[in-house]
């Protein structure tokens, strides 16, 4: 049977062993010992106890006896040996030791070498472990868990590679040694789909005169000669006669467009054939190997390009430490429980001293097992002693004096102080409803608050620990009545100073608020009272720690005393107290106050507008009867400007938010005003940024189009904003997105300009070509101009651009006029 199976036990250990004298140790024991006059005093401890953490002094614990005695335990640690064979893949970069074996007869042998040196190294290992813990000064657990003997020789083969037979490179499986591979765009084909605008491997794009519709509108004048009657009275009669007048009469006519085939025409990219050359490999099918880079072969994995693969094997022996505690069978209840208190290491900590008894190895063929054994004494002393004429008995133990038991002195000493809170807590039960007196609880809740163990206890308590402080000193149940004693009396503090205090407050928020309802009306008295309510609770509290303060014995005490009052959440009614009744008391008068009514001047902004707008003698436009937001916008879409915002003014006037959007609109963009159009003065300019901006933000609540749109160009040009583009152009494209031509436009310009942002002909094209569909005659100019450029296109595309301008020239642009007149812009 294995000795170590008949002595080891847990730390809970069912097994009792006999004392190990220290004379059968095989080496000197490291012992531990302190000096006499080092040795602390269980009596000194307890005192100290007392000193620090009650109100109490330490003559009122009386020693009668105590017992300072050294029980022998015994401390076994198991040490598990076991060899482990490690097994890893090699190749040719495989360099080996000195001492390292190379297999000649194949990689069958490497694994069956290695586990040959099994046996010898834990023979190895159990020697060299029992030489180290018979050494002075080693520690009963230096050994560590983990590898303790390494391989002393590495067995190995190497055979050449069969992947790359040797020659540390294998052909790529992609190219499969061709150094190329097909196009991966084009997939061999030479030529891919063409990507041109509008074409997109189809061949034909959307015709730029007829917008792809395959008809044009132009305007035709026709001639019309008419028979005009004349009549002539004479004498009472009349005569008729009939003269021949030639008039002009105009009309839209609709034709095919003659520049397109049912509005498309051929792709200038791909010439009608839908697709064009690959750009990837140049037309040529095929491109660079991507696995290989055009090298043709690659490096063999198995071998890493040496050209041999082959194993290597060899034996580490590993150590899993295991310990355990034994008492003599004789030894006492209270050294018991200490071994099932306290861990093995914990033990061996605190011991007096712990020496080397013996070693042993087991099966020393195949050793397995190495067991030390080590003898240690543990300090236990036993003090009686008396308090409140009562006797106890109390245990330490250890060279740190750890409490066994305390038989409750602690305990006891603080139970007088918290019965007396307890029967002040029970007296002011019978005060009634609206005592406010608090001098009664104030003694006993000192007398507890002074011990600093009771404060430990109940914050520790509050903070859900799963054990309080000082559990060994105090039982579970005395925590939990000096948490419930300590935050009844501080409720009681709290509430009863609440009710001397609540009125002040009430009074005082309700004075602040009628005296500001004079100078600000009800929004300045509410925030007033408010103000003062919130003063009000501050120095309750001030009122409060003072209290607190003067009862326990200072600031640190009372904030602490606060502090757990908080966490216990005891001083809730109390706030109420404090603060509902001063709340209501400031709603009331800020609700029952009339309302005062104050005239205000037009702000300077307005008056700065007034005085630099232009002023024209004219009639003011008619409004018609059934003006509506629907059909301010058609007339403003119509060019009927002047009529649109006469009809914008007035729904503005009645009240209707629909208005808005397109009033700020054109207030900001100097619209509809009648007279001749002359450039405004920075001053004029400013003046219409500011009346527009408060009518663009009600725009903005019912998301118009034009208030998005207006907004956009406040934020992008830094007008009365600070300059923001990203943000301009965000709503700019939503304004876009709900078919605002505007917004189409600016956005067009932006781009093709650079504005703040680089130049996108693609992106201004794009919005150009939305505001022109729109019917905006100003955009089909812009369109042209690009094309006689050639923005956003691979060539100029002057017929384009003339084609264009006659377009716009119909619908009355000037400059398209102009450009179609001279052939050029």
């Amino acid at each position: 049977m294995n000795p170590s199976t008949e002595t080891a036990t847990d730390t809970a250990g069912s097994t009792d062993l006999p004392e190990v004298p220290a004379s059968t140790a095989t080496a000197a024991p490291a012992t531990i010992r302190l000096e006499k006059e080092e040795i602390p005093t269980v009596l000194g401890k307890l005192r100290t106890l007392v000193q620090d953490k009650t109100r109490f002094e330490p003559h009122d614990i009386t020693p009668l006896g105590e017992v300072d005695v050294l029980q022998d335990f015994s401390l076994q640690a198991n040490y598990a040996l076991e060899a482990r064979c490690e097994q890893r893949v090699i190749n040719g970069y495989f360099a080996p030791a000195d001492n390292d074996c190379r297999c000649q007869g194949g990689l069958h042998e490497v694994g069956a070498l290695a586990h040959a040196q099994e046996k010898e190294r834990l023979r190895c290992a159990a020697a060299k472990l029992d030489n180290a813990l018979r050494q002075a000064g080693q520690a009963y657990n230096g050994v560590e868990a983990g590898v303790y003997l390494p391989h002393a020789v590495k067995y190995w083969h190497l055979d050449t590679c069969s992947n790359c037979t040797g020659r540390g490179r294998i052909s790529c499986h992609t190219c499969h040694g061709s150094t190329t591979e097909t196009c991966w765009n084009c997939h061999g084909g030479r030529t891919v789909s063409c990507d041109a605008y509008g074409c997109y491997g189809s061949g034909k794009i959307s015709c730029s005169y007829c917008s792809g519709s395959g008809t044009v509108s132009e305007q035709v004048t026709d001639y019309v000669t008419v028979q005009v009657p004349t009549t002539t009275y004479s004498n009472g009669s009349s005569h008729t006669s009939y003269h021949s007048e030639t008039r002009t009469q105009y009309r839209t006519e609709h034709r095919n467009c003659y520049h397109c085939s049912f509005g498309k025409v051929t792709c200038n990219s791909c010439h009608g054939s839908g697709n064009v050359n690959c750009g990837t490999c140049r037309a040529s099918g095929s491109v660079t190997c991507r696995t290989c880079s055009g090298v043709g072969d690659l490096r063999c994995n198995p071998c890493d390009g040496s050209g041999k693969v082959g194993k290597a094997a060899w034996v580490d022996v590993h150590v899993a430490p295991g310990y355990s505690v034994s008492l003599p069978k004789q030894a006492p209840d209270d050294a018991r429980r200490i071994r099932d208190k306290e861990s093995v290491h914990s033990l061996a900590a605190i011991a007096s001293s712990v020496g080397l008894a013996k070693v042993s190895i087991y099966n020393e063929d195949q050793p397995q097992e190495v067991d030390a054994l080590y003898a240690a004494k543990l300090r236990i002393v036993r003090l009686d002693a008396a308090c409140n004429a009562e006797k106890h008995h109390l245990v330490a133990y250890g060279t740190d004096l750890r409490w066994l038991t305390l038989d409750d002195i602690v305990e006891k000493l603080l139970r007088g102080d918290l019965k007396a809170l307890s029967d002040a807590l029970a007296g002011s039960a019978d005060d009634g409803l609206f005592s406010a007196h608090v001098q009664r609880l104030l003694t006993p809740l000192r007398d507890v608050a002074a011990s600093e163990l009771n404060a430990d206890v109940i914050e520790s308590v509050l903070s859900g620990e799963a054990d309080h402080a000082h559990v060994d000193i105090v039982s579970a149940e005395y925590a939990q009545n000096v948490r419930t004693c300590v935050l009844g009396a501080l409720r009681q503090v709290y509430t009863r100073l609440a009710k001397q205090f609540w009125w002040k407050s009430a009074l005082a928020a309700l004075v602040a608020a009628i005296a500001t309802w004079f100078f600000a009306g009800r929004g300045g008295a509410a925030v007033a009272g408010l103000l003062v309510t919130g003063a009000g609770y501050w120095l309750f509290n001030r009122k409060v720690k003072t209290v607190l303060s003067e009862a326990l014995g200072g600031e640190q005490q009372a904030e602490r005393a606060m502090r757990i009052a908080g966490k216990g959440r005891r001083n809730q009614l109390a706030q109420v107290l404090i603060l509902a009744p001063a709340s209501l008391a400031v709603l009331a008068a800020s609700y029952g106050l009339p309302v005062r009514v104050r005239v205000r001047a037009p702000s300077p902004p307005a008056q700065a507008a007034m005085a630099s707008a232009p002023v024209a003698p004219h009639a003011p436009a008619a409004v018609p009867q059934d003006a509506s937001n629907a059909k301010a916008v058609k007339l403003y879409e119509n060019g009927d400007k002047v009529q649109a915002l006469a009809m914008l003014e007035s729904l503005v006037g009645k009240g209707d938010a629909g208005a808005y959007g397109l009033y700020g609109w054109m207030l900001l963009m100097g619209e509809g005003k009648p007279g001749p159009v002359t450039a405004p003065t920075a001053q004029q300019r400013q003046a219409r940024q500011v009346a527009a901006k408060p009518l663009i933000g009600k725009g903005l609540v019912k998301n118009d189009s034009y208030a998005l749109t207006a907004k956009g160009v406040m934020l992008a040009e830094g007008w009365q904003e600070a300059r923001n583009m990203a943000r301009g152009l965000d709503l700019l494209k939503q304004a876009a997105n709900k078919g605002n031509a505007q917004a189409m436009h600016l956005l067009g310009l932006y781009h093709v300009r650079g504005y703040q942002i680089p130049v996108n002909h693609k992106e201004a094209r794009k919005w150009f070509t939305l505001a022109a569909d729109k019917g905006s005659a100003g955009d089909i100019y812009n369109l042209g101009l690009m094309d006689w450029e050639g923005a956003g296109l691979k060539r100029p595309d002057r017929a384009s651009a003339l084609q264009r301008w006659k377009i716009a020239a119909a619908m009355g642009e000037e400059r398209a006029i102009k450009a179609v007149a001279q052939g050029q812009p």
